[in-house]
């Protein structure tokens, strides 16, 4: 059995579960279908691929591998739940930074009638980004960026700059 992954760091997580000789986990450089698509190539021969899938999957992934013609069953394994976070969003908040498209959607569940006002919005990620815009939300803060490959980074330059308006 072979396992594709989207990114390293799913094929570390499954390396934790699979018993060592039978592993024959590959992923993508770049953690995108196309190259996760590459790997297979590579690999191509007259392959079954089981995908699992949530429910608010995206549907690149199915689509490449429809145009490429690999034959695929789709599995949905579990189910995106949102928390109820009522009694945190009683409260003021300076920023709410999301690092999930069901970040935003657990938002507005919990808070139908939410109204941003001065409250910053962070996001981690492209997909989580446009989300956010989807939501007619102000996007304040990003990552990663070239400068701040991570949240805490993006954060801190965020914050130096808010410090030097108010001065």
């Amino acid at each position: 059995m072979k396992y594709f992954c989207i990114t390293e760091a799913i094929a570390l997580y499954l390396q934790k579960f699979i018993v060592y000789r039978k592993r024959k986990i590959f992923f993508g450089s770049d953690g995108t279908v196309n190259k996760m698509l590459e790997v297979i190539t590579k690999h191509k021969s007259k392959e079954k691929y089981l995908v699992p899938l949530n429910d608010i999957c995206r549907v690149e992934t199915l689509d490449c591998l429809a145009k490429n013609n690999l034959e695929h069953v789709e599995v949905m394994l579990y189910k995106t739940v949102c928390n109820d976070v009522r009694d945190l969003l009683k409260k003021k908040h300076d920023m709410i930074i999301f690092f999930t498209p069901g970040g935003i959607k657990s938002l507005f569940e919990n808070a139908p009638k939410f109204v941003q006002n001065d409250t910053y919005i962070g996001a981690f990620g492209p997909i989580t980004s446009k989300a956010v815009e989807d939501a007619g939300l102000q996007l304040q803060l990003k990552a990663p960026m070239p400068n701040a490959p991570s949240m805490v980074s993006a954060l801190d330059i965020f914050l130096a700059a808010q410090l030097k308006k108010k001065k």
